[in-house]
């Protein structure tokens, strides 16, 4: 009796197919390693940068301190301060002229206004801290009559024909009494403005 072998058949896969895969699995291994190696090149490159370009700056701080140092001893450094110091008082001394108020304008202001009948005997004059605010000054005086008070009065009415408009505002006369010698005393109150009266003005006017 012949015995009969059975032989069963198991597909295995093909070489082909199996070498393809490696090949492409070793090719995806060799392109990240590239890749990796760039990254690391352009990392050590860029640190390199970096430092170099920390030393280029430090030794150009060093060579300007130097260039600084060097022009530092060629300044007069004494001249400069005197320089400095002269400068201050030259500009203290413009402030203090450009606020300076000079009375004098004052005076001649009520003499422009006073009529020629009239005294004054007394003045009171009182400027505020705030130099932007108008002066006060009341003034004491005398008229040879009642005539020559009337006189006057009207004069206060002409102050820009008499050219101190701009210097003396809202003259007031108060308190008219004859005296005994047949004259009449009286007070005169008015503002005077600051501005007006500049010291610096009087450089202008020439």
């Amino acid at each position: 009796m012949e015995t009969k072998f059975q032989t069963s058949f198991i597909p295995k896969k093909s070489l082909t197919q199996t070498d393809s895969a490696s090949a492409v699995e070793h090719q995806s291994t060799s392109i990240l390693l590239l890749i990796g190696i760039f990254i690391f090149i352009i990392s050590v490159l860029a640190a390199g940068g970096a430092y170099g370009w920390q030393v280029y700056l430090q030794s150009q701080q060093v060579q300007y301190d130097s260039t600084l140092k060097s022009l530092k001893q060629n300044f007069n450094t004494d001249l400069i301060v005197n320089l400095k110091q002269t400068a201050t008082k030259i500009d203290m001394a413009s402030k203090l002229l450009d606020s300076h108020v000079a009375l004098s304008q004052a005076f001649a202001a009520i003499s422009a206004i006073t009529a020629s009948d009239v005294r004054f005997t007394s003045l009171d004059l009182q400027s505020p801290i705030d130099k932007t605010k108008p002066i006060t000054i009341n003034l004491s005086g005398y008229a040879r009559s009642y005539e020559s008070l009337a006189f006057q009065s009207d004069q206060l009415g002409h102050l820009e024909e008499l050219g101190v408009r701009n210097i003396i505002v809202n003259p007031v006369i108060s308190n008219p009494a004859q005296n005994s010698n047949s004259t009449v005393s009286f007070g005169l109150s008015a503002n005077l403005v600051p501005e007006s009266m500049l010291y610096k003005n009087s450089f202008t006017k020439q």
